[in-house]
């Protein structure tokens, strides 16, 4: 289609700029024509005023007005001179005579026709070509016949007789000259005979019928013009293909182009079918046989470009599918083992929610008020550990380990204390439930516990400029060695491998089991981040995606 539109387009494109060109240049000939016609009348004029010049010479009206023989002869020799110098003005003039209202010349100077003819009416004419009387040959001459008067006679102007102008057709060749577009075009100039009185460029013998087979010729540009003063034609023959020649030139680089381009399409072709059509088959049947195929099944990687870029990163999105439903089996088996650990733990609630209630009773009767706070607390935090859902605010997570650190305060007796700071624009964010509490039990129990001082838990919740929730849980404990902190972290870090679930279950629900929760719920974008000094403290930064689950989260 492409090659079709291109070769169109040449075709087309190469028609309308001949079309332009041959009109450009016809009526740049047109041009050319009218000039050489006012140079014609320029001479015509120069002619008329030369002749009147003289005729209207006090000599000349003189010589006429004599009837006597004599006296014409005794005037001959003025009018020689009269003659001589007109003849000076126009190099072209060749005769001059001058005849009465009978036809009888009277006087003469260089060549002539004969003594007696029959002059034609009285009005300036301009003959074609002359033929010589004595070999009948044709003469490179025509004359002007031009009436006279007589001036002083009145009303009526008197007719005197004839002046006839014989001229030599020479000086047309430099008119013609100046009006040639092309080197091998060629201008005529046709008396009313249509024989040629003068012509400029190459014109070997031509004649009459030639003009009309050439005005037929679709090689040559024709035009004529007819010159209004004496019935001659003048007449253009530009040849096209002059013209064209620049154009042709440009017909051949745009050939040339085409031919490039045709090429060039043509391994355009080869290398997009090679490249990208059988690659992108491959892929599709690929694609449509994976389903059944399945399983650890790729696309090779044969091709480095932006097949081989998609192919790659369709077995990224294998890898990632694969990655996801392992992620989410394991997620169910995660949310099995807690529905059975809360199962479990879920033996008969009412019973210990009314047992602790009656202890707490029992404390106030008997003015036991710390037995009774320290009972209302744990039926509290059992109460709310217990509850259904995997996800909670963080205002009652906040409250949960508010409730632990009443129950941390009596049994260390106000030893240890917990300190919170929230950010309230959080506290009705949901979020995952219970990661608080078992990282300040153990910040209690492995930091604080084994320390005779005093000691504090300062708890706060944030939102990061990136816009995340952060835990940040911070003890002035006992610390650890740097080598039981990277042990720690390299348990972190090996929550997927095979058997973790196993050996972990039996460990309780330390970090490594909230780390396990994060990730599994929010992928890379949670973070755990541990810092430990022995005699100092240790501090543990979480970090997760602000979202407000109001469904329980499904793995992505």
């Amino acid at each position: 289609m492409m090659l079709i539109i291109l070769l169109i387009s040449f075709v087309i494109s190469n028609m309308v700029a001949k079309r332009i060109v041959e009109s450009k240049v016809t009526d740049s000939a047109a041009k050319l024509l009218n000039q050489v016609e006012e140079n014609m009348e320029s001479f015509y004029a120069d002619m008329e005023r030369i002749s009147d010049s003289m005729l209207y010479s006090p000599t000349v009206q003189a010589y006429l007005n004599s009837e006597d023989y004599l006296s014409r002869i005794l005037m001959s020799d003025e009018i020689v001179s009269v003659f001589s110098n007109t003849t000076a003005l126009k190099a072209n003039i060749r005769g001059i005579q001058l005849y009465n209202p009978e036809g009888k010349m009277i006087s003469d100077s260089g060549i002539g026709i004969g003594e007696t003819v029959q002059l034609p009416p009285p009005k300036i004419e301009y003959s074609g070509l002359l033929t010589d009387s004595n070999t009948g040959g044709i003469m490179p001459n025509y004359s002007i016949s031009i009436p006279i008067y007589n001036l002083e006679s009145t009303p009526v102007k008197e007719y005197m007789g004839y002046s006839v102008f014989f001229m030599d057709v020479r000086n047309f060749h430099n008119i013609l000259k100046g009006a040639k577009m092309t080197p091998n075009s060629r201008l005529f100039l046709l008396d009313q005979n249509k024989e040629i009185m003068a012509s400029e460029g190459n014109t070997p013998s031509i004649d009459t019928f030639q003009f009309e087979e050439l005005e037929n010729d679709n090689r040559y540009i024709m035009q004529t013009s007819t010159l209004s003063r004496t019935g001659w034609e003048l007449i253009s023959v530009i040849p096209k293909n002059e013209l064209l020649q620049e154009l042709n030139i440009v017909q051949r680089l745009n050939i040339t182009t085409y031919a490039v381009m045709f090429c060039l399409l043509g391994l355009f072709l080869i290398i997009f079918f090679t490249r990208i059509l059988r690659p992108i088959k491959a892929l599709m049947d690929f694609m449509k046989s994976y389903p059944k195929t399945g399983g650890e099944s790729r696309f090779p990687l044969v091709y480095h470009n932006e097949i081989g870029v998609l192919a790659a990163n369709l077995n990224k999105m294998l890898d990632e599918i694969d990655s996801l439903s392992k992620q989410k089996y394991e997620i169910e088996i995660t949310k099995n083992q807690m529905e059975i650990s809360a199962f479990r733990n879920q033996i008969n609630p009412h019973f210990l929610y009314n047992t602790l209630e009656c202890i707490s009773a029992m404390a106030i009767f008997y003015k036991a008020q710390d037995i009774g706070d320290i009972s209302a607390s744990l039926s509290n935090m059992f109460r709310y550990s217990v509850k259904g859902g995997d996800f909670s605010t963080i205002q009652d997570e906040i409250s949960h380990i508010q409730e632990y650190a009443k129950i941390i305060g009596y049994r260390f007796m106000g030893k240890i204390q917990v300190v919170v700071d929230a950010d309230e624009r959080l506290l009705k964010l949901k979020t995952i439930k219970m990661l608080l509490q078992p990282m300040v039990e153990n910040a209690v129990f492995h930091g604080l516990e084994m320390k005779i001082d005093s000691g504090v838990v300062r708890v706060e919740v944030k939102m990061t400029e990136q816009k995340q929730v952060q835990y940040i849980v911070q003890d002035n404990g006992y610390g650890m060695e740097e080598t039981q902190l990277k042990g720690l972290v390299a348990r972190l870090r090996q929550f997927e491998s095979q058997g973790w679930i196993a050996r972990e279950t039996a460990k309780g629900i330390g970090l490594p089991n909230i780390y396990r929760r994060i990730k599994l719920l929010y992928g890379d974008k949670a973070e755990m981040s541990i810092y430990s000094k022995l005699g100092t403290g240790t501090t543990v930064i979480m970090t997760f995606p602000l979202q407000d689950h109001a469904e329980p989260l499904e793995a992505e």
